[in-house]
Order: structure tokens, then C-alpha cells, then sequence
């Protein structure tokens, strides 16, 4: 559990926040004031002219990709307003509470969480939370922003240290859009739940953008899919609208989920996002809406 003393809480104070990543990055908390502010004003652009410079073609998975996630520094930035933004905030909300529907206290695995401020908040809501990450910048921050909070909040780098069936809910949010196999991701998530779990997803398939080049191209075809988990064996039970997140379950033998109304809701609209796999552009709109919700620094 997490001691009650003063809380260390970059999402709401942006000095915290300049001053952790000056911290991980080795910036100057000028520099990153600054570039905290242009990644506000201008969402995706930090990411997208560090990889410009790097070079190599976008929206490819390749050597070049791969070499730019263990290099760059934008993450940090660009993670940073996106987990201020109201509409993360309302994801990170809808999915705890549809976390108490399941149980008081669940444990959760976080995949691709960056940051951490998912973890910190469900474990501040008393659920037994693990966080998983590639080993970076990223991962540093959270081990600091737990380490500052007292959060018990355990960390892994490697796959093969998650315990097979061994959680109730896993969240996943805006990773799947950058893995070369989304569906055998799918299908190793489907393997982490116990049977009755819930996979919580948000992957916004569509979003091949300027603003966001390490999303795949190759993976539109995704795009408002419901097989792509299904054939991992899992059945939609809930979501939202814009997909920000659904929620699968791991059948239980003795006890087939029944779907709610979010489910009839996100099928209704996978027609929608299906036009995102002919291209990106009419898509726009959900930039642009994303940005005005960004909180200033």
C-alpha cells in the first residue's frame, strides 16, 4: 500500500513534472519547460522531429524503429501530456470503475503503461498492480515515480517473467498500433488472464498520422476489428464508443460473461473505424479534439 505521507503528483503539478524528467532525461528543467510546453501546444511533434532526425521510413517496423525507441528521449515528453490530458484521465476512471464490478481488489498487470500514472492510480484504489515496460527512459521515470510515492508496485522488463493466468484485468493501452504482431500480442495477453479476466484495450489503429510515426502501417487492417481478440479466444463484454478502451473477457467455464450496452455501442461503431483502413486523414478530428483537451503547463 502506499504511505500517506505528501504525495509526489507530477499529473498535477507540472513543476514535479519538469523537474522528474530534467532528472531521468539530463536536460536542463529550462529545456524541458520549454519542450513540455511545445509538445502542449503541438501533441505528437516532439516524437515525430526526433524521428525525422533519426531518419528511416515511418509507419514501418524495421531496425531503424527499433533503434529510435532505445535512443530518443521524445517519449518522455509526449507521455507526459498525454497522461494530463482529460481524455486519459476519463479512460483511467471508466476502467477502475469497471474494475470494481469485478472485485475490491484484483490484481492488475499494466502492459505499456510508460510513465506509471496508470499503476500509481489503481494502486491508490487498492488493487495489487504490476507494471511491465521495455527498459528506457520511461521505465526509469516510473521507477522513480513509485519509488517517491511509496507505491509497492512491482516493475518487469522481461515477457518471460509474467506469470501465465495470473491476473484478473490487464490494461493495454495505445501499444498494440506499434507491435509488428498485434494478433500474437493478443493471444500472449489472453494467456496472462485467469479465465473470467478482463482485457481492457485501447489501440487506435487508424491513427496513422504525421504526428505519430512509429505507428504501423501495416497494422491499419485492424482497424475496428473485433476478431483480432476474438480469435484469441476472448468475447467483447464492454466499451466505450470511441473504443478508448473495450473489454474482452477470458471466458470461464462455469460462467460466460454476458455483454453490456458498451458492447452493442462498440459495434455499432466498428463500421467507422473500419474506414481507417483505407486511410488516415478522415481521422483528423480526433487529433485536433485531443489537443484542445490537453491541460496547459
Amino acid at each position: 500500500m502506499i504511505r500517506t505521507a505528501a504525495r509526489f503528483d507530477p499529473l498535477h503539478s507540472p513543476q514535479q513534472m519538469a523537474e522528474l524528467i530534467a532528472q531521468i532525461s539530463g536536460e536542463s528543467a529550462e529545456t524541458v519547460r520549454r519542450r513540455l510546453r511545445f509538445e502542449c501546444a503541438h501533441p505528437g511533434r516532439s516524437v515525430a522531429q526526433d524521428f525525422a532526425r533519426h531518419g528511416g521510413p515511418a509507419y514501418q517496423w524495421g531496425p531503424h524503429l527499433q533503434s529510435f525507441y532505445s535512443q530518443t528521449n521524445a517519449f518522455l515528453y509526449e507521455l507526459a501530456v498525454w497522461n494530463r490530458n482529460s481524455v486519459k484521465a476519463r479512460m483511467r476512471r471508466w476502467t477502475c470503475r469497471l474494475f470494481r464490478r469485478q472485485g475490491a481488489s484484483l490484481d492488475v498487470l499494466s502492459i505499456g503503461d510508460g510513465l506509471g500514472f496508470d499503476c500509481l492510480y489503481f494502486k491508490r484504489k487498492g488493487h495489487r498492480v504490476t507494471y511491465f515496460e521495455l527498459p528506457g527512459l520511461c521505465e526509469r521515470f516510473a521507477r522513480e515515480l513509485f519509488s517517491r510515492n511509496g507505491a509497492d508496485i512491482p516493475i518487469l522488463t522481461d515477457p518471460s517473467a509474467i506469470e501465465p493466468a495470473g491476473y484478473d484485468a490487464i490494461t493495454c493501452f495505445d501499444v498494440l498500433e506499434h507491435v509488428p504482431d498485434p494478433a500474437g500480442m493478443v493471444k500472449t495477453l489472453a494467456s496472462y488472464l485467469r479465465p473470467g479476466g478482463r482485457l481492457f484495450v485501447s489501440a487506435p489503429f487508424y491513427m496513422v498520422l504525421p504526428w505519430y510515426p512509429t505507428h504501423l502501417r501495416a497494422s491499419r487492417r485492424f482497424s475496428g476489428s473485433v476478431k483480432l481478440y476474438e480469435q484469441a479466444g476472448l468475447r467483447l463484454v464492454d466499451g466505450r464508443f470511441d473504443w478508448c478502451p473495450i473489454v474482452l473477457a477470458k471466458p470461464d467455464r462455469d460462467d460466460l460473461p454476458r455483454p453490456k450496452r458498451g458492447a452493442l455501442a462498440v459495434r455499432l461503431t466498428s463500421p467507422v473505424l473500419m474506414l481507417g483502413r483505407l486511410g488516415a486523414w478522415p481521422f483528423c478530428p480526433v487529433h485536433l479534439i485531443r489537443r484542445m483537451c490537453n491541460r496547459p503547463f
